[in-house]
């Protein structure tokens, strides 16, 4: 196990404040938190802005050069455009709110996802970043089957295809080729229930993924955390040395695949099929800077965790 680096705490006022926003762009680190605060943060000058007033729990960021984009969460979850705040309106479900799970956005594309209303899955895509909204309809759930927001990578974008996936009762991979035109799904055996499944979901390529989770009830068990596949999602494979335990965040960077959860961090040099323990600590989610720095973000004090250069300290690793 590595010894651990000093955390950088950014907000000491309030202890229990943490990020499950965070993505690392144009040089600046980007965190939304439970208190519903948005901030950047310059690691060069230690710099931390406050981008917002306060709203309620943000739990993902998306940035491009197009802009950024924040996703609250919860009851009445909203998008919100960097530059005014307002609230992006969407199509609303009869007589129902949207609970997001996460977004993702590749050039002017925005795929925005929400757990379940009426039976649906809601989906809603953006061709312009945000200004005009059309909702996928016919996405229908099984009972019990919904998403988590623990780190807002349950979605990603690849090429012209999405991608997201669920947990709970059922636990499932939904692919839209085309940009959504099209979609199938596919089941990962993750154990079914209250709190279990998919947490997170990483596409290292059209053929194989890595995706995450367990039950964050409990942390240190390690059976039914991680699956991979190599043919696009239609079969899995429970990985043969897993993760410590629950994971809620998994990313790949330049061949190396992370996953972190509440009892630490681990990588994997093989696409997700045996892991490497590399860090204790309860961190919630990740992202990697443009030199190369992995940023975690911790569960206390609005932590941020850098560890660099991440394959240096990989090849040292092993």
């Amino acid at each position: 196990m590595a010894q651990a680096q000093e955390p950088i705490l950014l907000d000491t006022v309030n202890p229990l404040a943490h990020a499950r926003a965070l993505r690392c762009a144009q040089g600046l680190v980007y965190l939304g938190d439970n208190l519903g605060r948005c901030f950047s943060y310059n690691p060069n000058t230690s710099e931390l802005h406050a981008l917002n007033r306060q709203n309620p729990e943000i739990r993902d960021v998306e940035v491009n050069q197009c802009g950024v984009l924040w996703m609250q969460t919860g009851d009445s979850g909203k998008v919100f455009r960097h530059t005014n705040y307002e609230p992006i309106l969407f199509p609303r479900p009869e007589g129902k709110s949207v609970f997001f799970d996460g977004i993702a956005v590749k050039d002017s594309l925005v795929f925005a996802m929400g757990d379940p209303a009426n039976g649906e899955f809601q989906v809603y895509l953006s061709y312009n970043f945000g200004k005009q909204w059309i909702q996928v309809r016919g996405l229908n759930a099984f009972e019990g089957e919904a998403a988590f927001a623990a780190s807002g990578t349950t979605v990603q974008i690849l090429d012209k295809t999405l991608y997201f996936v669920s947990g709970g009762t059922h636990s499932r991979i939904m692919i839209g080729k085309k940009r959504g035109k099209r979609w199938k799904s596919y089941t990962i055996p993750f154990l079914s229930g209250e709190g279990e499944g998919a947490y997170s979901f990483c596409a290292i390529d059209r053929k194989h993924f890595v995706v995450v989770g367990g039950n964050y009830q409990f942390p240190d068990r390690r059976s039914k955390v991680c699956f991979t596949s190599t043919n696009g999602g239609k079969t899995w494979r429970e990985s043969t040395v897993p993760p410590m335990g629950y994971r809620s965040c998994v990313i790949h960077f330049q061949g190396v695949t992370f996953a972190c959860g509440t009892n630490g961090l681990d990588f994997s040099t093989d696409g997700g099929q045996h892991w490497t323990a590399w860090h204790k600590g309860n961190f919630l989610s990740m992202d990697v800077s443009r030199d190369e720095r992995l940023w975690i973000t911790l569960n206390r004090n609005l932590g941020l965790f850098p560890l660099e250069p991440v394959r240096k300290a990989v090849l040292i690793k092993n």
